[in-house]
């Protein structure tokens, strides 16, 4: 035998699902009364500009053909991150000259390591 359908709760769970609806209502209206006709005209990049070379002139500073925001100091922030990076990478594998060729770094080991397993004591 079938039982009646269940109504359905018209309580705080009601209120997110109208919310959306009505956010995706207004936004759809916006979308569709929106004038598009000015957008258009400056759309795309001019036909004898090299999209390529406009963005090294935009790394480096200086004008081209499509007009673009400066990031020099975004170049050289990353350039001084990555050239210190290397610097700490170098210093930590170099070879002890005093040890015999022995590399500084322990390879993550730690103090209380097994030269026969080669297996650190924290681990």
């Amino acid at each position: 035998m079938t039982s009646r359908p269940e109504r359905v709760p018209f309580d705080r769970r009601l209120l997110p699902g109208i919310a959306a609806i009505a956010l995706f209502a207004l936004m759809a209206a916006v979308f569709l009364s929106a004038d598009t006709a000015t957008l258009v005209e400056s759309w795309g990049f001019p036909q004898d500009a090299s999209v390529v070379a406009s963005i090294g002139a935009a790394l480096i500073g200086i004008e081209s053909a499509i007009p673009t925001e400066s990031f020099v100091v975004a170049l050289l922030i990353i350039a001084i991150a990555l050239d210190a990076a290397l610097d700490g990478a170098l210093m930590l594998a170099k070879r002890d000259e005093e040890s015999g060729g022995e590399p500084v770094a322990d390879g993550g080991r730690g103090p209380h390591s097994d030269a026969e397993t080669g297996t650190g004591g924290d681990r």
